[in-house]
């Protein structure tokens, strides 16, 4: 009984940290004129920040971004997405991993190729008619998210070595990607406004390196960000709308 309990509090807990990443992946896309979905993920957030997780900044932070939220029309959130973003991909904030750090052409090149190698090692790819990068923050976040449902799933109804596959996925991808970057993001944002978009970052920045910390992992290197030429020079907006996931299991 005690092993059950204990099982069922850790999946409880895997399913609120999908719920913060699936609320985090939506708000990095453009939002549509409806914010109704978006708007039930970010309340969901944040209750399941207070009840999981230890109260205090993550959940103040959330719960300030759906006021915000709350108060806001899609089109003047659209407006400031696009100010902060850019329609194409953005030379001040860019929310493309591979923009980071000043790689060579090449090295964001085998970035691309290892992002993707995560992806398809689980069996997802991008959906149909989703014309973005493997590093766009929403792909990467929602990667997360479908990496801790699986394991609350797993917690309950597989052993733990599944369990334990999906977890080291979950760190190695925070240690080799989000941790690196997504601080550096958050900084850029807050430069730019404030705003519903610049707690969303802080929230994201600040549940990436809980996450990061709770694998054990030490704090990361962040990575540089110098202005530079795009690997594909000009970007595209995501074309899906919010209540469409980015990843797809692979048919």
């Amino acid at each position: 009984m005690e092993t059950q309990v204990t099982h069922d509090v850790r999946a409880a807990e895997g399913l609120a940290r999908s719920a913060v990443y699936r609320f985090l992946s939506l708000a990095f896309l453009p939002p549509e004129d409806g914010l109704e979905t978006l708007r039930a993920q970010g309340a969901a957030a944040a209750d399941l920040l207070r009840r999981y997780q230890s109260p205090g900044e993550k959940a103040a932070t959330a719960e300030a971004a759906c006021r915000v939220l709350a108060a806001s029309e899609g089109a003047a959130l659209r407006e400031e997405y696009y100010r902060i973003f850019g329609h194409q991909i953005s030379r001040d904030c860019p929310i493309y991993e591979t923009q980071y750090g000043g790689a060579h052409v090449f090295q964001q090149a085998q970035q691309l190729a290892d992002i993707a190698g995560f992806y398809l090692a689980f069996g997802l790819e991008a959906a149909d008619g989703v014309h973005e990068r493997a590093d766009h923050i929403s792909l990467e976040l929602e990667f997360m998210q479908a990496l801790t449902f699986r394991e609350a799933y797993a917690r309950m109804h597989h052993g733990p070595g599944e369990v334990d596959l999906l977890q080291e996925a979950q760190r190695a991808f925070l240690r080799d990607h989000l941790s690196h970057w997504v601080p550096v993001l958050a900084r850029l944002i807050r430069q730019r406004g404030d705003g519903f978009y610049r707690d969303v970052a802080d929230l994201a920045a600040s549940f990436v390196a809980a996450d990061a910390a709770a694998f054990g992992l030490p704090a990361a290197e962040e990575a540089e960000y110098v202005p530079q030429v795009s690997l594909e020079g000009e970007g595209s907006a995501f074309p899906c709308g919010t209540e469409a996931c980015p990843l797809e299991p692979q048919s």
